[in-house]
């Protein structure tokens, strides 16, 4: 989704340049979902048992939805089928509004089906973004002492009735979260991302809902027409690998308490490398981007987009010359600003 926004504005230089790296913050997003899929709290209570329940309900459950997805002034509408079938986990995710698109998946391996004529086909895993589980449903049974989890009320969702859980951070550097969890099965059925001044930055709603023999395996298969284009990629799943950091010839003075490098690499290439840092508190998450200076961009540049904020800024390095620093992520404007503003270049780190 803010892929195909950015690139309805060429001409603007800043937005355009931001696009590159708000495409790669979202791979890093998606990856670090995948990997807090496996992780799950210990000795959880009440109400940070139902967050538990919600992640075992999205993965374990037979499930057949409809789902609106509100953010930034756009919406898409959704429909997931879900089921287990002989222990293997099936899905499939497809876009209602606009050119066709699927994500389907079997077990730990996925496929892309877009239209041929869909700007997304030329770009790689360029759909926000699959499997569906950890693309909405956040990475909750991650959620630190950062935040303040406690039942908030009920309500009706679907026709459905629902337990409303708030996850209010303890700072403001990082947004809240009010969900609506499903009473029976604890599915979630509606997500709000609020921010700082209380306002629904994302919203996620199921409109119709259904479960267990109501979901039919038929609807599993995917589409098979002509005009279709395929791009199969791999789930991560299990216990992921330690990887080395790289050694990065910048730091950020300055992160919010709780936020931790979560990966780290240098991105090689033609032009120049870009190293990149990922931060993360558990729940919330943003990439630091630091390359030599494009002469096009404008510096001090803000884009937003829902929850998601894009900043840049210049730092000196080295032999008089300037280097450029992107900060993407879901924080407030306010915080990616400091960050990026903190970050010190140099040859000795």
């Amino acid at each position: 989704m803010a892929i195909g926004w950015l690139h309805s504005r060429h001409g603007e230089a800043a937005p355009v340049r931001i696009a590159g790296a708000w495409g790669v913050a979202a791979h890093a997003r998606r990856a670090l979902l995948l990997v807090c899929a496996w992780a799950a709290s210990a000795g959880a209570t009440e109400p940070k048992a139902w967050l538990d329940d919600m992640n075992r309900a999205f993965s374990e459950l037979d499930y057949d939805g409809v789902f609106t997805y509100h953010t930034g002034g756009d919406m898409a509408a959704l429909r997931v089928v879900h089921m287990v079938v002989d222990g293997e986990r099936r899905e499939r995710l497809t876009y209602l509004d606009g050119p066709f698109r699927e994500i389907i998946r079997t077990g730990d391996s996925a496929v892309s089906v877009l239209s041929q004529d869909d700007e997304l086909a030329e770009l790689a895993g360029g759909i926000p973004t699959g499997p569906f589980t950890y693309a909405y449903s956040g990475a909750f049974d991650r959620v630190s002492d950062q935040y303040v989890v406690s039942r908030s009320g009920t309500g009706r969702i679907a026709g459905r009735k629902a337990v409303r859980i708030s996850v209010t951070p303890r700072d403001g550097n990082r947004y809240g979260y009010r969900l609506w969890l499903d009473r029976e099965h604890r599915l979630m059925l509606r997500s709000e991302l609020i921010g700082s001044k209380g306002e629904k930055l994302e919203v996620f709603q199921f409109t119709s809902i259904a479960f267990g023999e109501d979901v039919n395996p038929a609807d599993l298969r995917p589409r098979d027409d002509a005009g279709l284009h395929a791009m199969h990629f791999e789930i991560a799943a299990g216990v992921p690998a330690k990887l080395p950091v790289p050694r990065l010839q910048w730091r950020a003075g300055w992160v919010p308490a709780g936020f931790l490098i979560a990966a780290a690499e240098v991105l090689r290439s033609p032009a120049k490398p870009v190293e990149t840092v990922m931060y993360t508190d558990g729940l919330a998450s943003f990439s630091v981007f630091v390359e030599g200076r494009p002469e096009a961009v404008e510096t001090g540049s803000v884009v937003q987009r829902g929850a998601t904020v894009a900043v840049s800024d210049q730092v000196s390095a080295p032999g008089g010359k300037l280097v450029l620093v992107t900060l993407v992520g879901e924080v407030p404007e306010a915080t990616a600003r400091r960050v990026a503003a903190s970050v010190t270049y140099g040859a000795d780190f």
